[in-house]
């Protein structure tokens, strides 16, 4: 899986989750990059186009189509569309495990750290090189069937 960067305007974030046990701690995580692989606080930059690629198929599935007031993570659900709503266009799309790495990476490294928010500005020697590997666009090998 080659690792592209976004399109011209374009912001990409790429988010996953974990749990260590069922019922059991749960962490979760994300990368938000320009075009050139420099990572961004959106916060303090209006965001107003977002790719943004999940490596679960059912999250994708939540946050274009929602999910019932009955499912456990419907809070949830509705908090992404509240974000996802406003004055952005954002496009939603599935990626592979291999081409969501950093993510993936930041979420390992957090089960680590004490429970609550945390803004890296540095981390872990292994997230630093998944960080150097994703601004390279390095590909990782992946066998698809169909």
């Amino acid at each position: 899986m080659e690792l592209l960067p976004p399109g011209e305007g374009w912001l990409r974030l790429n988010t996953d989750g974990a749990s260590r046990g069922n019922p059991g701690a749960a962490t979760a995580g994300g990368a938000l990059r320009d075009r050139t692989g420099a990572g961004m606080r959106a916060w303090k930059r209006k965001v107003t186009r977002l790719e943004l690629e999940v490596d679960s198929e059912l999250v994708v599935g939540f946050l274009k189509s929602g999910v019932s007031d009955s499912n456990p993570l419907s809070f949830l659900v509705r908090l992404c569309h509240d974000f996802i709503s406003r004055d952005s266009i954002v496009r939603i799309s599935h990626v592979y495990r291999e081409a969501n790495c950093l993510a993936d990476g930041l979420v390992n490294h957090a089960f680590s750290l004490p429970p609550s928010f945390h803004l890296l500005e540095s981390a872990s020697t292994v997230v630093e090189e998944l960080v150097r590997d994703d601004a390279r666009g390095t590909a990782f090998p992946r066998i698809i069937r169909d």
